[in-house]
């Protein structure tokens, strides 16, 4: 146990010249047990909320090539005729050239095929050789615009081939290396383009390569990507009965400005319009109900909402409060361990006052230790996290959270731009060093207002 004249040693030492930062150092080296658990417990806290902050970022957030989730808006819709009898659910290519290309709040529309194709497909590189399973997307050329893939060689299928319904195919750089489609290491690009794998024992033919889109993005992510008149050999994406309801789901990229109420409204009364004059013509009404859901509304499924901003919030709430909780319960111990350090520095701090130091001066010093050691546990926090993800990226309970209409998340590589986000760390570790400061400061307060004599009678 210390005495009197060793603290008063410790505090001149600290005083003769000892810059403050050099101070907090000091006092972390001399007291090494608490600073490895308190820094222990702010990386742990601040590990586990950066944990569902970065869900919540995977989600949300704009990356390659989904880099327009902002405004992206998706739209389908569920079609009755007037005694109840489902006639479908989506679009066919009709409306989404009639309907949706009069949009004035509309900057490109896109059309994609529904999951009814996405299963069960098979490639190679010719018959004999070994079989590899593919994702794929069935789109139109405007996919390419919403979702601006960069692409290694070769370019997007045009309208003309969705017009032919030609086989032609955009691979990614994954399946041509899986397929041994030339030597991308090396450069060797021009030999895929032209080239033709075979989907199910069908040709189709190599017209570009892009730079794969993780397949955590479920909007845009896919091994393959063809234009969906080459799967539409039933008719799925034409109604007989109603010319506007077929198969396909459309995504709306927004002009700035435009909400998705905006676009609710220009759909309802297009379709009014063309319901009015099909009643008129067979005597015939058809009901719809109309899905036009942001990207966020698409994404954050916790609780049942109705795509306001309210809503935003009530789905938000959730994780937020598990956040907090992260961050409050280490918090709440490193307040007991505080304050039984302030005890133990009772003596210090009296021998501080007798020397002229203000309640002021102690509580700044007591502040500065504990935002170097939140700053320490944060960064630690936060290579901690990293960690965590890449231990359980591929764990069947992680992948689940990013499926999509029962769409399975296949094996994800780890992209910096997706997990390390510098906004959601300073969110996490502003949060965790308002929580600690907090905890350190109602003890030490309550220490330093103890008078000098009682402080330096406590070690005696």
């Amino acid at each position: 146990m210390k005495k009197i004249p060793d603290i008063l040693q410790d505090c001149l030492s600290l005083c003769g010249g000892r810059e403050a930062w050099g101070q907090t150092l000091y006092l972390m080296r001399r007291e090494r047990l608490f600073a490895a658990i308190y820094i222990a417990g702010t990386a742990v806290a601040i590990a586990s909320a950066l944990m569902v902050a970065n869900i919540l970022h995977l989600r949300m957030g704009s990356f390659y090539p989904s880099v327009h989730r902002d405004r992206t808006v998706y739209v389908n819709a569920n079609f009755e005729d007037a005694r109840g009898y489902y006639l479908g659910y989506g679009f066919s290519r009709l409306a989404v050239e009639e309907m949706f290309g009069r949009l004035r709040c509309a900057e490109l529309v896109c059309a994609l095929a529904g999951d009814e194709y996405v299963y069960d497909i098979k490639a190679c590189a010719e018959v004999g050789k070994q079989e590899v399973p593919v994702h794929p997307k069935f789109t139109d050329p405007d996919f390419f615009r919403l979702y601006p893939f960069r692409f290694v060689a070769g370019g997007a299928y045009t309208e003309e081939s969705m017009e032919h319904g030609d086989r032609c195919v955009v691979i990614t750089e994954d399946l041509a290396r899986r397929l041994s489609l030339g030597n991308l290491n090396d450069g060797e690009t021009g030999g895929i383009v032209g080239s033709t794998i075979l989907l199910n024992y069908l040709p189709y033919r190599v017209i570009g390569v892009v730079r794969a889109a993780s397949s955590l993005l479920m909007d845009c992510s896919a091994d393959v990507y063809m234009p969906y008149t080459v799967s539409d050999s039933r008719g799925v994406y034409q109604n007989e009965r109603v010319s506007y309801v077929g198969g396909l789901q459309v995504r709306v990229l927004l002009k700035r400005g435009y909400g998705h109420e905006d676009l609710r409204e220009e759909l309802e009364v297009l379709w009014a319009k063309y319901d009015a004059m099909r009643k008129s013509a067979r005597a015939e009404e058809i009901k719809w109900r109309l899905f036009v859901d942001p990207h966020w509304a698409k994404t954050l499924n916790f609780i049942d909402s109705n795509r306001t901003t309210m809503s935003l919030l009530h789905n938000l709430a959730l994780p937020a409060l598990l956040m907090l909780l992260f961050l409050l319960l280490p918090a709440i111990n490193l307040s007991g361990m505080v304050s039984n350090r302030m005890e133990g520095r009772l003596a210090e701090m009296g021998v501080r006052k007798a020397f002229g130091a203000n309640r002021g001066v102690l509580l700044r010093q007591v502040i500065q230790e504990n935002l170097v050691l939140t700053l320490l546990g944060g960064l630690a926090g936060y290579v901690l996290s990293w960690l965590i993800i890449a231990a359980i990226r591929n764990h069947p309970m992680f992948l689940a959270m990013f499926e999509r209409d029962g769409e399975p998340v296949h094996q994800v590589s780890l992209q910096l731009d997706m997990f390390l986000s510098p906004s959601m760390f300073l969110i996490a570790f502003v949060c965790c060093a308002v929580l600690n400061l907090m905890a350190a400061l109602m003890p030490a307060w309550k220490s330093l207002k103890k008078p000098i004599v009682e402080s330096l009678n406590q070690k005696k």
